[in-house]
Parts: structure tokens; sequence; C-alpha cells
């Protein structure tokens, strides 16, 4: 199985965010907001699991996400930066309280209860996204929190820190789960030259 990619480049994930924006323009009542799902995935390093399960009042007018993470049981407080906090705070408005952020049209089967969107159809709509950006990579649900990782650490360079909020064991399973050391492989394998012509 090949590892999923974060989007690297800053213009790919502005263009994924406008296709996001474009596509919502036409949705109908009810439909996932695609915009909601990037903003909240590309900015709060969680992961889809925990991202579907947030209602409208976990973030609504909200400084912090906090959830017990699905994956490993541990409490997690993330800071919305402000920027990040606008988008959800427009994109929210005048939704319901106990509404899903990113609500199924679907119902469960025995309860009839509305539900989150499931982890499959957050996959379908981010490949769809990428598609139409172009992207060649191979994009999943962890491509949010990877490009997250990636665009933290390029812009800060604290790994460390970067570690604590993925909550990894080590510095070096951080670097490999965003993509830098495969990136700085791959920029010294193409200064490799063995062909006798330099």
């Amino acid at each position: 199985m090949k590892a999923v990619q974060p989007i690297r480049d800053m213009e790919v994930l502005d263009k994924c965010l406008s296709i996001a924006r474009e596509h919502d323009k036409n949705r109908k009542k009810g439909e996932v907001c695609w915009e909601l799902l990037l903003i909240v995935g590309f900015n709060t390093s969680l992961r889809i699991s925990d991202i579907r399960r947030f209602k409208v009042k976990d973030l609504r007018g909200k400084d912090y996400a906090e959830i017990r993470a699905q994956k490993t049981g541990k409490e997690a407080r993330i800071l919305i930066n402000p920027h990040a906090r606008r988008v959800i705070n427009r994109l929210l408005a005048g939704r319901p309280g106990d509404e899903y952020i990113l609500q199924s049209k679907q119902r469960d089967a025995a309860t009839h209860k509305v539900r989150p969107i499931t982890r499959q159809r957050a996959y379908q709509i981010i490949n769809a996204i990428a598609k139409r950006a172009g992207i060649q990579d191979h994009i999943g649900c962890h491509t949010l929190r990877k490009t997250f990782g990636y665009h933290y650490y390029k812009m800060t360079g604290d790994v460390v820190s970067l570690q604590r909020i993925l909550c990894h064991s080590s510095r070096r399973e951080t670097l490999i789960y965003i993509g830098v050391i495969q990136e700085e492989i791959d920029e010294s394998l193409m200064k490799f030259n063995l062909t006798g012509r330099r």
C-alpha cells in the first residue's frame, strides 16, 4: 500500500481550497461543505476519525478544538488559528449547534439518527478535489493531517513541537510521516550522478 502524501505546494493547496469553494457554491441543502472539511483538516492536525465527530457547537465561536482522540483515547486541545477560526465561523453560521459539521444525508439504519459522513465519504471528497487540482501523488484522508504537519514544520522548523502535536514517539517518526525525509532523499538523488559526464 502506498503512503499518502501531504500537499507540499502552497499554490496547489490554494487551488484545492478554490475548488472546494466553487463546489460549495452549487451544493444542495444538506450536502457536505467541502471547504469546511479542508479548513478544519489543514489547520487542526486532527485525524478524519476525529474531525467527522465534531458538532457545530464544538467549533463555532471557539478558540480551541477539544476532543478525545478516537485512535489514541487521549484528550486533545488544539488552538484554532484566527484565520481558520474566521472561515469556520462563516461556514457554520446559521447552522444548528447539534448538527455534525460534516453531516451525512444518510441516517443510521438502526437508530434512524443523523450521523456524520463516513471516512470513506471523506476520502471520496478529498480525492475528487485532488483529481480536479491535477495532483498526481497518492492522496487520502491522512493527506490533510500530513499537510498540516509538513507546512507547520516548513514554517517553524520546530519538529519537537510538531512531534507533540501529532502525538508521535520520535522526531524521526514525525519527519517520515510528513514526508520530509523522503523529500530530502529525493533532492540528494537528483544531484547524484555516476554517468561519467559532469
